[in-house]
Parts: structure tokens; sequence; C-alpha cells
């Protein structure tokens, strides 16, 4: 066979198969405008989701979340009262019922000792601070107490080293006197003997008795300040109210 034959050069050209160019040029453009399109929508999208996520209440967020409840200010009260002292002590002091000083029944003036009667002291004068000032005194109780019959009263005050009354000490009698005795008091309850007066009700009827009660003066803590002193008693409406004044000695 001939180069001619081979070749076949009398065949038409439109049945020779040609490739176009143009067909592929023309796609390959489109899908790189696609590409482009996408890559510039996915960066607009991110700008997007990121100023959404900063500020999610931006203006073109479609689903924004609900609008936060404002924060009340409450005001902090400032504390007016003033601070207590650091230490603080309550301080009692036993001060008389009534106001000014008392003063005995005008009727009998100064309150004489009728009679007297000889006290027993259990210890030396000197083991207390308080001693009995003079002798007991003994007068009727009409003349503090007229309308109360013929009870038998023990009274009297307590005196400072400088002759003041001091009122709040503990005075205790105690004994038998048909039954067992056992009464406190406190100097500055009876300002009818006085600022620092005291006064016992011992029986409802004036007896006779030997040195059988006594009477003492105590500090707060229950310690004798005063030696224990015994007296007797009388069945007289004249002898009805016994006195004992105390004195500091020291």
């Amino acid at each position: 066979m001939g180069l001619t034959e081979e070749l076949n050069f009398d065949e038409p050209m439109e049945r020779r198969p040609l490739r176009s160019t143009r067909r592929t040029s023309s796609g390959g453009s489109a899908w790189d405008v696609l590409s482009i399109l996408l890559l510039v929508g996915t960066l607009i999208m991110g700008v997007v989701f990121v100023l959404i996520y900063l500020n999610p209440y931006i203006a073109f967020n479609p689903f924004p979340p609900p609008a936060p409840v404002p924060t009340l200010f409450i005001p902090t009260s400032t504390p007016t009262q003033k601070a207590m002292p650091p230490t603080w002590t309550a301080t009692v002091t036993l001060e008389p019922t009534a106001t000014g000083t008392a003063v005995p029944p005008t009727a009998t003036g100064t309150l004489p000792p009728t009679e007297t009667a000889t006290p027993t002291e259990t210890t030396q004068p000197s083991a207390y601070p308080y001693q009995l000032r003079g002798e007991p005194a003994l007068l009727s109780g009409s003349v503090i107490h007229p309308d109360e019959g013929c009870k038998l009263w023990v009274a009297g005050q307590a005196f400072d080293m400088k002759g003041a009354p001091v009122v709040g000490i503990t005075v205790q009698l105690t004994g038998n006197l048909d039954q067992s005795v056992y009464l406190l008091s406190l100097t500055g309850t009876a300002l009818q003997y006085g600022p620092g007066g005291y006064e016992f009700v011992l029986a409802d009827q004036a007896v006779d008795s030997s040195q059988s009660v006594g009477i003492q003066l105590l500090d707060q803590e229950g310690r004798a300040i005063s030696p224990r002193v015994t007296f007797d008693t009388f069945n007289s409406c004249d002898k009805n109210l016994i006195l004992l004044n105390f004195r500091r000695v020291r």
C-alpha cells in the first residue's frame, strides 16, 4: 500500500474528528468563577459569625438573645449607732428608793436609847472592818410603827470611818426564837432610820429571850465583815424595837 492510500487525502475534511477547544475553555472559566464566589461567600459568613459572636445584639443577627435584665443597684446602708467600747463593765449602784435624807419622825426627834442590853461578841473586835457602834438601844416600836401593834423589830444603820451612812451592805439575822431564824436585809432599805438604815420583823409579838439571836454584816461574797452580835429581847411594847448600829473601824 502506498503512502497516498494510508493518508487518504481524498476523504472529506468534515468527517475528521476535531477537538473543540472553545467548549473546554468556556467550561473552565465558569468553575473558576463559582470557586471564587464560594470563597468570597465563606469569607463573608466567617466575618458575620465573628461579629455575631462578639455582639449577639447586632442588627443583622436573625436570632438575637433576650434583652438582659438591668442590674438593680442597692445602696449600702451606713450604720449610725456608735460602737461599744472594747471592754464594757456594768456597774451596779445601790441607791435608796426615796430621794433626799430621811429624818426620823418629828414627834420623837433623835432616837435616844432608853435602855441598853449587853452584846456578846464571839470574835475579837480587831478581826473585822466593822464593829458595833455603842450599845444596842431599846425603844418602843410605836415610835416608828405606831399602827402595827407590839411586834418585835430589829433595826439600825451602818456608817463608814467618817460617820457617813453606807448602803448596800448585807445584814444577816440568825438564831432561834421559838423557831429557827434566818433573815437577810440590806443597809439603805429602811430610810425611816436614816440613809444607811435596815430593819427586820423578828416576831409578830414581843417575847423574852436571852442571847438567842444575833446580827452580823456580810460583804457581797457572803464573808463576815463584822462580829456576830447577840442580844436580849423583851416581852414589852416599850422595848420591842432594838437598834444596833455598825461603824467601819479600819
